[in-house]
């Protein structure tokens, strides 16, 4: 039987996301947000809360 490894929970009830990038898209990535004076963990979150808000209605209007 597998065993589940109990992950410690985030104070704010975020999650956690993996992505693999071509090393080429990483190294862009990194100099986008140098640029911006951000991390690349709030340029990504930024980045996916505009595209989830933008396709959002469409995706639940379709659910209903």
């Amino acid at each position: 039987m597998a065993r589940t490894i109990a992950k410690p929970k985030r104070p704010d009830g975020s999650r956690m996301v993996h992505v693999r990038l071509d090393p080429g898209l990483h190294r862009r990535l990194r100099i986008v947000v140098a640029a911006e004076d951000t991390s690349v963990q709030e340029w990504v979150a930024r980045v996916v809360e505009k595209a989830v808000s933008e396709t959002w209605p469409k995706v639940a209007k379709e659910g209903e």
